[in-house]
């Protein structure tokens, strides 16, 4: 979702596009997600009528109208069926997607039989290079990656007793601070800069002085934050922040030795006639002391200051303090709202990080005075969430009615705006009550159609009539009379529980079903039943392994992980390529002793390739001073996640391969930093 901008800065006039040529469609309460939901359960209609492998499964439809993203509705269905009596601690789980938050999710499940399955990223032309047209897949087994972070936190004498399951959650939540969906990343931690390794040693060197873990997952949805130590995570923090100044001073110096370099080279390449004029340019834009590729200069005596003067405007101390006591403040709560998506439900629909940057981990001290709160509430209805997230030129998206309105003056709708840097762009807000009370006033002209896709849904459940999966000739009772009542579903039987109920449209649908498009057939003797499924009633989750779950044996050692000295102790921008044995307790690194082996770090690294000297350097300046960026390092523009698609093996089936066609898709995509937003 972005806008054109002129060259100094104007708006361009926005031009309505077309449907088919908006990536902007794919937000729930489109025309386009209505359309893919019906073609997915035609899909599934379609399978279960003709592919006999699907006759014993069952398969849940979570389209973009069920609040919430494809993944964390996924996990909550994982942890739901965990916490249900017989439950089989073997159940197999398989994840599809790229994100790497679905690896944290996975391991925050605490479910061993855990894979996610994932496209090999190729470098460029790697696939033409090898000949292999297809993109291989990979299988990341999470039992696996606990056996690596079990020999890698091995701490000597821990002031407790280790347990890998609270190692883990602690993991999970110190890597929060590299940013994900909800929250940017701290200033200091980039994950191409071995941020993790940064982490993990801070951590280590640490628990003693902490006196133990940081969280308690037992305790997750206690309403006053009573799953959080904050005085240990101060001390994690104040640890963290000696390497601060260490990591901005060694970007700084290799920002000048690029500089330095492009100089040099431009100088050599020009001719003798363009030097003069050349070398007083070049000495303009690097060696004035404004500097105006990099005012702020992140890690020189006085950065703080500069900092909050060019990002917001503060110029006093009292106003700088009030600044970093607020971004403090909030940035606490979104580690416990994020904590609280990953380990349990979503606390609050509403609460959004209200900064385009996080705090620099120096400024995250008092938190003790923190109350930790959050207000339940519901989300957005469909067409409310694309009233606040589409610009001008995706009108095509909206229903009529909708349209006229956002063309009123008084209705400020989102566009892109330069930052205070102008280096990336960010979108301003819009009042939510003016959002609500406008959309209220044009609810009554929707068609029938148009209410049904502003409606939030629930899952729907697909079996064959024949499954042996469920008892249900009381389903079949039901159909005729398309009562309301939800029925159990018997999870020794069918290897799932939860309820099933009739479907709002048309009880529990089977006969015939519609094509969603002119060129396919319609199916009829439809042999699926379907209806709407409630997960079991939401209990506590399990931070731990269940009872007589059988876990796979070890094949990781110490000697499996080599080591690399932490990103700042080492010049220059790649590590020494230095490879020791690792002991099998671990001791504080020291820059003698290397922490692992690092490989060509690939072109996200500093000083690469060459072309437009003077413009590289000056584009890398942009970006890689800009270490404070939202997310991962990325820009703040709305991000369309590609994965979801999730499987379970019931019981009593045969085990799934990487072929195995019995996953089931789910949808929903999230604003980054704004939780209502889907």
């Amino acid at each position: 979702m972005r806008k054109e901008l002129r060259a100094q800065g104007k708006e361009e006039t926005p031009q309505e596009i077309s449907e088919v040529s908006d990536p902007n469609v794919i937000t729930p309460g489109t025309e386009f997600m209505e359309k893919l939901s019906q073609a997915l359960e035609y899909y599934i209609r379609g399978r279960f009528n003709s592919d006999p492998w699907w006759r014993d499964i069952m398969v849940i439809l979570s389209d973009a109208n069920v609040p919430g993203e494809g993944e964390h509705k996924i996990m909550s269905f994982v942890r739901a069926q965990g916490n249900m009596e017989g439950y089989d601690p073997n159940t197999r789980h398989c994840l599809f997607g790229h994100d790497a938050d679905l690896i944290m999710l996975a391991l925050a499940s605490h479910e061993v039989h855990f894979s996610i399955l994932r496209e090999d990223v190729l470098l460029p032309n790697q696939a033409e290079t090898e000949g292999n047209p297809k993109k291989p897949f990979l299988f990341l087994n999470i039992w696996v990656l606990r056996e690596y972070l079990e020999i890698e936190f091995k701490i000597l004498d821990p002031v407790c007793e280790p347990d890998i399951e609270r190692l883990i959650d602690d993991f999970i939540f110190i890597c929060f601070l590299m940013g994900n969906d909800f929250i940017p990343h701290i200033p200091s931690l980039e994950t191409h800069e071995g941020a993790v390794d940064l982490l993990i040693e801070v951590y280590k060197t640490t628990f003693n002085k902490m006196g133990g873990y940081i969280i308690n997952t037992d305790k997750v949805k206690d309403k006053n934050g009573a799953y959080l130590e904050v005085s240990r995570l101060e001390i994690f923090f104040h640890e963290l922040s000696m390497y601060e100044e260490k990591i901005f001073l060694k970007r700084y110096k290799l920002e000048q030795d690029l500089l330095l370099k492009t100089y040099h080279e431009m100088l050599r390449e020009a001719s003798e006639s363009e030097r003069p004029e050349l070398r007083q340019k070049l000495d303009d834009l690097l060696f004035n002391e404004e500097r105006p590729y990099d005012r702020i200069r992140l890690g020189l005596p006085g950065w703080k200051s500069r900092f909050f003067r060019e990002y917001f405007g503060a110029e006093t101390s009292n106003e700088i303090g009030k600044l970093q006591n607020d971004m403090a403040q909030k940035y606490l709560e979104g580690l416990c709202w994020v904590l609280q998506c990953y380990f349990a439900d979503v606390p609050s629909w509403s609460w959004y990080y209200p900064f385009y940057v996080a705090p620099f981990v120096s400024d995250l001290k008092g938190l003790s005075r923190v109350d930790i709160s959050f207000t339940v509430d519901k989300p957005l209805r469909p067409f409310d969430q694309l009233m606040a997230v589409l610009p001008m030129q995706s009108w095509c998206a909206l229903p009529k009615c909708y349209k006229e309105m956002m063309g009123r003056k008084e209705f400020d709708y989102p566009r892109l705006e330069h930052d205070t840097k102008g280096r990336h762009f960010l979108w301003n807000g819009i009042s939510e009550e003016l959002l609500l009370s406008a959309t209220k006033v044009v609810d009554k002209k929707l068609t029938t159609h148009e209410s049904r896709r502003n409606t939030t849904r629930q899952e729907k459940i697909f079996l064959h009539r024949d499954s042996s999966s469920l008892p249900h000739n009381e389903v079949t009772e039901q159909t005729s009379h398309c009562s309301v009542q939800k029925l159990p579903i018997d999870s020794a039987t069918s290897g799932i529980g939860g309820w099933i109920a009739p479907d709002d449209n048309d009880g529990f649908s089977d006969g015939s079903f519609h094509s969603p498009t002119t060129n396919l057939q319609d199916i009829t003797s439809d042999q699926t039943i379907s209806g709407t499924f409630f997960n079991p009633e939401a209990a506590n989750p399990v931070p731990r392994l269940l009872r007589n779950v059988s876990v796979p044996d070890k094949t990781v050692t110490g000697a499996d992980i080599s080591k690399r000295p932490l990103w700042h102790t080492y010049p220059g921008s790649r590590p020494p390529r230095i490879i020791q044995r690792p002991d099998t307790i671990w001791k504080p690194s020291t820059p003698a002793s290397p922490r692992e082996e690092h490989k060509n770090a690939g072109t996200g690294w500093i000083g690469r390739g060459k072309g437009n000297a003077l413009a590289t350097a000056e584009t890398h300046l942009k970006s890689s001073s800009n270490s404070y960026r939202r997310g991962g390092g990325g820009s703040s523009s709305r991000r369309f996640d590609d994965d979801g698609a999730y499987s379970f093996r019931p019981l009593g089936s045969a085990p799934w391969t990487a072929g195995d066609s019995s996953r089931s898709g789910g949808a929903g995509h999230g604003g980054i930093a704004q939780p209502r937003g889907w």
